[in-house]
């Protein structure tokens, strides 16, 4: 049976364990330093976060240390039960941030009256980002939305086969999406009452040369999934990964 590519995000564990072992410890990703700082600069009065892919949440520490418009509420939701199990745990007291399994292919379910919806990292490797952005659409009281996703001049699907030596089931199964999107399809799927702005990825390209996941010193062909700077540019494995961040507003109406 072919899969919906949402398998990955539960046969990574790996993956899964960095991001925890980062919000345990405090590590400040460069994403979410971006991202929070677009928040701040473009986002104002009081912000109720939806996060489609938030993980355990180790952007809030940061999107909370940045943001000054106002007061902060923060609602994650992740695939992997275990992120929601963490995060829980780790925010357990913390009023206005909360956790629930979810996929950002049925984002309906997850609406709790959120005014502004976020996404680092997840959307490019997912199946079609058209579900949420019509769910944006849709709901009046979405006001803005910050985005880290592949944005070029063409729309591209892309699937990455992940294991080294095993080929039976290619594309079918034990692959990632690495969707490029344009900012045209973007503005067409959420329609006129939005105005999007496309703002540069943001990252120190030192920090990233030095970027290895534990995982590659057991599995070295794991580093086709681990992104790296070639210049300016982040690749990963062979594939170019344009990184950009999309801000959307909603327009006001009289």
């Amino acid at each position: 049976m072919t899969d919906d590519g949402s398998g990955y995000f539960f046969k990574d564990t790996h993956y899964s364990d960095v991001l925890k072992t980062r919000l345990k410890d405090g590590v400040e990703m460069d994403s979410a330093r971006a991202m929070a700082g677009y928040l701040q600069s473009n986002c104002s009065g009081d912000l109720r976060i939806l996060d489609f892919g938030g993980g355990p949440g180790h952007y809030f520490p940061v999107i909370a240390r940045t943001y000054t418009g106002g007061r902060l509420a923060y609602h994650s939701v992740d695939i992997d039960e275990t992120h929601v199990q963490f995060g829980q745990d780790h925010f357990h007291g913390h009023d206005g941030v909360s956790f629930a399994v979810g996929s950002v292919l049925e984002p309906g379910a997850s609406h709790t009256n959120q005014n502004c919806i976020i996404s680092a990292n997840t959307l490019p490797h997912v199946q079609s980002v058209q579900p949420l952005l019509h769910y944006v659409r849709d709901n009046a009281s979405i006001e803005y939305v910050v985005f880290r996703m592949l944005i070029g001049n063409e729309c591209v699907q892309i699937k990455k086969h992940l294991l080294e030596d095993q080929f039976d089931a290619m594309y079918a199964s034990d692959f990632q999406y690495n969707n490029i999107y344009t900012l045209k399809y973007l503005q067409w799927c959420l329609g006129p009452d939005w105005q999007l702005d496309i703002k540069d990825d943001v990252f120190d390209a030192e920090r990233l040369q030095q970027h290895r996941l534990p995982a590659q010193d057991s599995d070295p062909f794991y580093a086709n999934r681990v992104s790296r700077p070639v210049g300016q540019m982040i690749f990963k494995g062979d594939i170019y990964m344009p990184w950009r961040f999309v801000i959307g507003r909603r327009n006001k109406h009289p």
